[in-house]
């Protein structure tokens, strides 16, 4: 019974029901029987005042005609209540009137268990009055029977608590059954259907457990274990087809896979390590790996492999060589443990086609992607041979070529634009080219033309030199039309000949560089050849360069401010002039820096502190009243720093921090900037005047613009070059030149401005053409900030 007990849910909920209903019941029952004994005595008060009523009326009527056989009666007829046991009527004075005493039978429950359940005296007593007069006559006291009053309760909870029992048995039995068929018979046959599952996939169970508990718990552990199940069936079936999809891959994989056990012998390959070694897996099977065919390594592998470290990890190259020709092969070796036995994989990959792709990635590397020219390396390498193969009366040349200004047009205009002239440059270039030379890009916009044997004497090299160098200037600086654009751009050349008695290869780049930078020093668009002492000067350039970053860091660059003036001698403002005083070569002239700056790519950054120090200085004049709010400070703009993405945020970044109106800035731009791209030029302009600065153009005269253009510009004011005020007197073209600049800027109605006036009869001359703006040590030299503010606080007066 006990192992029952353990083992069957219903008996447990059965017994356990049962036990519960009938102490309940138990405690119910005498909860009843407490409440009964305490409202008992209420009770029977409340029915013998009704008892009392009907009396009440006869036995004041024998007290007040002292009919005392009536009275008699009357107590006697109380007696019929069994709760009664004495009944005495006494008079208005107290004295017995009249009484009746019950018989007392055996009592049931003790006197004493009767005191202790109904405690208290029980008696009733109740005045007598004569009808509609308020006349006392006496009064009746009834006392009431104890033992009866507790047998009447006893049996009443007796029976109450037998009817309870019986009730809640039945329900518990009730309750045990409904549970049985809602819980216990459907788990017991989930149980069973769980228990022979055998191949099914799902849980089975009739049709009336899925009807009947489809929503509750027992329908949830149901749909619960057949989800777990189909997880479970779906994972043995992914990992099944893993163990399929593993023995595909390695079956068709492209390398070849041998897998080796701890003795270093092969215990699975795959078809692709069956074409390497031409042998088949049976063969392969068992076999110790320094038995495969190849060179030498194979034997010390194997030592190698017995030594290596769990989870190492190392490449070997080696070959493969069966009955065909040698294969080169690259093997990766993965050392772990499989069941705590160390096993090793081996990945063996065909280099034959990577082999052959690095050569064709050699012979790509000596050529330029853009332009499909021979690039530097290959230019090096022949020109090595060329320094070996020269005989005694031969001689060669390099020719280098550089963009002037390239950086320019791909800096504004961007790199696609500027990859698309490279381009074109090299279309018209070729067809200039002879069949004996090498033309290459040497990088960025630099290219090289490599002569490799040139016979006949120096006149006759010289001669052939110029006519190409020529031929190929003159190609480089026709218009060019690129991606919409009209790019006009020039080179410099410089040539270097060589006959092999140079150190090494560099030492002839070195010497053409040199020719190049001295073609540019001299202007460019023009060529020079290598002499002995242009190396100091590219060293001196070197120098520079390193110098001008230095400068730039450590804020050795100044802003001078020279005055500008009118015909009274009055300031009308003053033009901003960088200047720097190196510490080693003392000041250091513009002319020979600014075009170093320019081509390293500092110029951008120069130009920004020359503005942002020029607004500041100047912002802080108005501010102290040396400045006055009419005069306008002129600030010089690089063409490379001009057509630079970056210069109207630099600008407006520069008068926004200091506080200068742009009305106070006057921006001077030379004719050459406009040829590489006038409508970008117009452009830029325009966005220059938009934000309320003027436009000035600058060494007017001198630049290669055509005039057609100047009625385009959106400008307030031309500059004469002081190159034609210098001679104004005495040369009558410069004097022509002057007057006609003066008359032109009329016509356009623009201001004009002369620049380089050093003597009273410049002053004079110039006021006579009608000319009334000025610049020049006449009226002030270039001068720090401090100097510049005493000359406002004492202006220059005219005689």
């Amino acid at each position: 019974m006990r192992l029952a007990l353990t083992k069957s849910l219903y008996l447990k909920q059965t017994i356990a029901t049962l036990m519960l209903a009938i102490v309940l019941s138990v405690v119910l029952s005498c909860l009843q029987a407490y409440e009964t004994l305490k409202n008992e005595p209420a009770r029977i008060e409340q029915e013998l005042q009704s008892v009392l009523s009907l009396v009440e009326q006869p036995l004041a009527q024998a007290l007040f005609r002292l009919d005392r056989p009536f009275a008699q009666q009357q107590a006697e007829s109380l007696l019929y209540h069994p709760a009664i046991h004495r009944v005495v009527l006494l008079d208005e004075e107290g004295n017995v009137f009249a009484q009746a005493n019950a018989l007392r039978l055996a009592p049931n429950i003790s006197d004493s268990l009767s005191e202790r359940l109904l405690p208290g005296e029980l008696s009733i007593s109740r005045q007598l009055y004569f009808s509609d007069i308020e006349v006392q006559l006496g009064k009746i006291l009834v006392n009431l029977d104890r033992s009866y009053l507790v047998d009447e309760i006893v049996r009443f909870n007796s029976q109450f608590f037998i009817q309870n029992l019986v009730k809640d048995i039945l329900l518990a039995s009730l309750i045990s059954l409904v549970f049985y068929g809602l819980v216990t018979r459907p788990v017991k046959q989930l149980t069973w259907s769980i228990a022979h599952l055998g191949g099914r996939d799902m849980v089975s169970l009739p049709s009336s457990f899925d009807r009947v508990h489809k929503e509750d718990e027992l329908g949830k552990l149901k749909t619960t274990f057949n989800q777990l199940l189909s997880r479970l069936t779906s994972a043995m079936s992914a990992l099944e087809r893993s163990h399929q999809h593993s023995k595909a891959m390695i079956d068709h994989a492209a390398d070849g896979i041998l897998v080796v056990d701890h003795n270093n012998k092969i215990t699975l390959t795959n078809g692709a390590i069956e074409k390497l070694t031409s042998l088949t897996s049976q063969e392969l099977m068992s076999r110790p790996l320094s038995e495969l065919h190849g060179d030498n390594l194979w034997l010390p592998l194997d030592e190698l492999l017995t030594e290596m470290p769990v989870d190492g990890v190392m490449t070997v190259e080696t070959t493969f060589s069966p009955e065909t020709t040698p294969i080169p092969v690259e093997i990766r070796i993965a050392k772990y443990l499989v069941q705590d036995e160390p096993e090793m994989v081996l990945l063996v990959r065909d280099l034959s086609e990577r082999k052959e792709a690095q050569q064709r990635i050699n012979r790509l590397s000596y050529y330029d992607s853009l332009t499909r020219l021979p690039n530097r390396s290959l230019v090096v390498d022949r020109l090595q041979k060329s320094m070996n193969g020269l005989a005694s009366d031969e001689t060669g040349a390099l020719i280098m070529l550089d963009l002037d200004r390239f950086k320019t047009i791909n800096d504004s205009l961007g790199h696609n634009v500027g990859d698309q002239l490279l381009i074109e440059v090299v279309d018209s270039i070729l067809p200039s080219v002879p069949a004996d030379m090498t033309f290459a890009r040497m990088g960025g916009d630099e290219f090289a033309f490599l002569w490799g044997s040139m016979g006949g004497g120096e006149g006759d090299r010289n001669a052939h030199v110029l006519n190409f160098v020529q031929q190929v200037l003159n190609e480089c600086a026709k218009a060019k039309w690129v991606a919409g654009h009209e790019l006009h751009v020039t080179a410099s050349i410089g040539v270097s000949f060589f006959d092999g008695s140079e150190e090494s290869p560099a030492t002839v780049l070195r010497q053409a560089d040199t020719a190049l930078y001295r073609a540019k020093e001299v202007g460019r668009n023009t060529f020079a050849f290598f002499q002995d002492d242009m190396q100091a000067i590219s060293d001196k350039r070197l120098s520079r360069e390193k110098s001008l970053h230095r400068a730039l860091s450590k804020n050795e660059f100044e802003v001078y401010y020279q005055p500008q003036n009118d015909d009274q001698g009055h300031i009308i403002g003053a033009e901003a002039l960088l200047r720097w005083n190196d510490p080693d070569d003392g000041f250091i002239s513009p002319d020979e820096f600014i075009s170093v700056a320019e081509e390293i790519g500092l110029i951008h950054d120069i130009g920004r502190f020359v503005f942002q120090e020029s607004a500041r200085q100047v912002a802080q004049w108005r501010k102290e009243g040396i400045w006055k709010d009419d005069w306008r400070i002129s600030i010089n703009v690089s063409p490379i720093q001009f057509l630079h993405p970056n210069l109207v945020p630099d600008i407006t970044d520069a008068l926004e921090k200091s506080g200068l109106p742009a009305s106070a800035v006057d921006l001077e731009i030379t004719e050459n900037m406009l040829m590489s791209d006038l409508e970008l030029a117009l452009s830029k302009m325009a966005q220059i005047r938009a934000l309320g600065i003027h436009l000035s153009i600058d060494d007017f005269g001198t630049g290669y613009s055509s005039l057609k253009y100047l009625k385009e510009l959106p400008i307030n004011r031309l500059k004469i070059d002081q190159s034609f005020v210098r001679d104004l007197i005495d040369d009558p073209n410069d004097r022509a030149i002057v007057l006609a600049v003066i008359a032109m800027a009329k016509a356009l109605g623009v201001n004009v401005l002369a620049e380089g006036v050093e003597t009273q009869a410049h002053f004079d001359h110039l006021k006579a053409m009608e000319c009334f703006t000025y610049q020049g040590y006449f009226f002030g030299r270039p001068c720090p900030a401090i100097q510049f503010a005493e000359l406002c606080r004492n202006p220059f007066k005219v005689v």
